[in-house]
């Protein structure tokens, strides 16, 4: 295949036709659960799906259609994580990686400190709820 066909595979039209066929194949395969694996049924390297992402900002039928794909295989990382259909530690890396999730932090609220307001005073009160019992 010559630079030139190359090119051409990647034109505005074939990007849309090519991610019409993701789209059918996500939603008849429901192994697939990473876009690579659509990707590369095509020959096409993962990079590229964030390349036709960013080509495409401006053409909204294609561009809700690729975050419908990728919705849909978030969902499916998530529900066959918890369902142990899935490698629960590779699937938490790729929703860290690929979808901005993080670690909730534990934050301990039980112990309040407020300043005194008013004047100089540098003075701290506790209001620490206290327990009835």
């Amino acid at each position: 295949m010559s630079k030139q066909q190359i090119k051409r595979r990647y034109l505005p039209d074939n990007v849309t036709t090519i991610i019409k066929s993701i789209e059918l194949e996500v939603l008849e395969d429901e192994s697939i659960v990473f876009i690579g694996q659509s990707l590369a049924n095509r020959g096409i390297n993962a990079h590229k799906w964030s390349e036709f992402k960013s080509s495409n900002l401006d053409n909204k039928p294609v561009l809700d259609t690729m975050l419908r794909i990728e919705t849909i295989l978030e969902h499916r990382l998530v529900t066959g994580a918890l369902a142990n259909k899935l490698n629960t530690t590779m699937a938490i890396f790729v929703l860290k990686n690929k979808y901005g999730y993080k670690d909730s932090k534990q934050v301990d609220n039980t112990h309040i400190v407020k300043p005194i307001l008013g004047g100089l005073s540098n003075k701290v009160i506790d209001v620490t709820p206290v327990n009835d019992k």
